[in-house]
């Protein structure tokens, strides 16, 4: 029995592989988020929010860096872990504790 792969194939089989290094990238910035998040509302006090300015101040990193960052912050939201209201479009985003705050993410 001979296998013949084709060229379609072997895309598809890279893609996949880049999917997964992008995942497991955003799963590390988002343990990372999560622990940033954790220290600052530990330090801030226990009914204390964040805004996302405060994580990432504007003009101090790169578009690329806060772009990661709120896909990092998207994912926490997405498992619970935080909580993050905007009162309009281009506002600041608050961040606060979600139901599973205190689980591993």
């Amino acid at each position: 029995m001979t296998f013949v792969c084709t060229v379609d194939v072997l895309l598809q089989l890279e893609e996949l592989n880049v999917a997964e290094q992008m995942e497991k990238r955003g799963q590390a910035n988002a343990a990372k988020m999560h622990e940033v998040v954790r220290r600052a509302l530990h330090h801030a006090g226990c009914s204390a929010e964040l805004s996302f300015s405060t994580i990432v101040p504007p003009g101090r990193v790169s578009r690329k860096h806060a772009a990661a960052q709120f896909h990092a912050l998207l994912v926490l939201k997405k498992q619970c872990i935080l909580e993050v209201a905007q009162s309009e479009p281009f506002a600041d985003i608050f961040v606060g504790r979600g139901p599973n705050f205190g689980t591993k993410s």
